[in-house]
Parts: C-alpha cells; structure tokens; sequence
C-alpha cells in the first residue's frame, strides 16, 4: 500500500512540475523593441523553472507577480506581458522608474526572414 501510495504522490509532483514549465512557455520568445532605445531584443527563456530574459542591457530572473505581471529582478523594473483577444502573448511593456519600453513578440520563423532579407541587400 505505502508502495502504491508513493508512486502516485511521485507521478503527481512530476506531472505538476511539468504543468508549471508549460504554462511559462507562452511566455518564452524575442521580443523586438523600436531602435534608439536601451534595448533593441530581449530573449525570455524557462531556466531552472522559472523565466529568465536576456538582452544587451544585461540578463535577468523574472520573478511572478500576478498573472502577466513579473519583478525584472537585476534591474528592479516591472515587465507585463501584453495578451491579443484571443489571450496569446504579443507584447511586453517594461517600466524601469519613469521609462516604460514597448517590445513586440517575434515570431522565431519571422526574425529569420527579416535577418536573412537584410543581410542579402548588404
């Protein structure tokens, strides 16, 4: 019985742990900020289960507030994750004191056009 009981409690935490890691990943992508800004590209990835974004200006944790709401820990900013209606992530707005910045969702395919596309007219 206690062999039974501890299968089920293990099978359950891997399967909440999964269901953790998967929900973040709505998150995960480039988002794309206009030029002549503190950044230009920031990457939000899952690194040991929670968010983690990386930049030019320097890499940070996210850490969970609300919903669409994460703490940018090395910077003290506020970063909110902006949702379409149909609730998919497109956005980001980070506020670092009085400077909010405006970052749009890339998609992976996209940015490799828009790359391959300028470097064939250089």
């Amino acid at each position: 019985m206690k062999k039974i009981l501890l299968s089920v409690l293990l099978v359950t935490s891997v399967y909440i742990a999964s269901a953790q890691v998967d929900s973040l990943q709505e998150f995960t992508g480039k988002y794309k900020f206009p030029e002549g800004g503190p950044v230009s590209l920031v990457t939000v990835t899952i690194d040991k289960g929670g968010l983690y974004a990386a930049s030019d200006a320097g890499n940070s944790t996210l850490t969970r507030i609300d919903v669409d709401m994460y703490s940018v820990d090395a910077f003290g900013a506020l970063a909110t994750f902006k949702r379409n209606t149909d609730k998919k992530i497109t956005g980001i707005t980070i506020q670092v004191d009085d400077t909010i910045l405006e970052g749009t969702k890339t998609d992976s395919t996209t940015m490799l056009f828009r790359e391959c596309y300028l470097f064939s007219w250089n």
